[in-house]
């Protein structure tokens, strides 16, 4: 989470007082603004760590048959930890056919790489994958092209309800095949999806993150694009969103922040 890999911050409290917080100076403020939503202080400055940045990534795109097996393998890559990042998703197809697909990240790559160790052991449908070396920057700019599409046709400025939450891995499976059977391609738009992916609870250290308790739990996100940008739709989609999440809570999950 990028809350736990903040140093310190500069805060405005209700009272009007300007403090700096961190673990070792106002503990108790710090550890109460991570991921407080502005509840206690506005954060007006934040130190963040950093690590070096490598120069080339190696990428995958896997392709699933179905959820279950897709989940199989987020499982055993998160605990390998063989690659740095680790995200699924599940693709909308004109035909009403959902697409599973993992995207992997290793960095920095091996030269030559050596893909066969890297994807030893998945279940993926190995002649559909796809793989490239690219600039560690290209790859964060991986969504460029994504923008500069919905400017074009006049969407950048649409709504877009999107709903983040987090769901244990004992109920992640049947929580997200439900809301799959319950959408259609149409109610995400032509370039949304739903993420799914791998995380240990043990990685985040963050208080007030309301997480499943599981080792291991999932994000499960709709990101939807609506074609319109009519108010009425994006109002419908929130509620739609609110219903997803209650039910999302109803199996033990959260939405990760208060």
């Amino acid at each position: 989470m990028l809350s736990d890999n903040i140093l310190d911050l500069q805060v405005v409290t209700g009272r009007g007082e300007r403090l700096v917080a961190s673990p070792a100076r106002n503990p108790g403020l710090f550890d109460a603004v991570r991921a407080g939503l502005g509840q206690v202080a506005v954060v007006t400055r934040a130190t963040l760590r950093l690590v070096p940045a490598p120069r080339r990534v190696r990428r995958f795109l896997l392709v699933y048959p179905d959820l279950a097996t897709m989940l199989a393998d987020e499982r055993l890559l998160a605990h390998e930890r063989r690659f740095e990042r680790v995200q699924g998703a599940v693709l909308p197809a004109p035909s009403g056919v959902w697409t599973f697909r993992l995207d992997l990240v290793k960095e920095p790559p091996a030269d030559p790489p050596d893909d066969d160790a890297l994807l030893a052991g998945l279940s993926d449908d190995r002649p559909r994958a796809e793989s490239s070396t690219l600039p560690y920057l290209e790859y964060l700019d991986r969504l460029a092209a994504l923008e500069r599409l919905l400017r074009s046709e006049g969407r950048w400025s649409f709504p877009h309800p999107w709903l983040t939450t987090f769901v244990g891995d004992p109920a992640v499976e049947s929580v997200a095949a439900a809301e799959l059977a319950g959408l259609a391609p149409a109610d995400l738009g032509p370039l949304g999806q739903v993420v799914v992916s791998p995380i240990l609870r043990e990685s985040v250290r963050t208080p007030l993150l309301r997480l499943p308790p599981d080792p291991l739990g999932f994000t499960f996100n709709l990101v939807r694009f609506p074609p319109t940008d009519d108010a009425a739709e994006a109002r419908g989609l929130v509620t739609a969103n609110r219903a997803v999440y209650e039910r999302v809570r109803a199996a033990g999950g959260d939405r990760g922040t208060a």
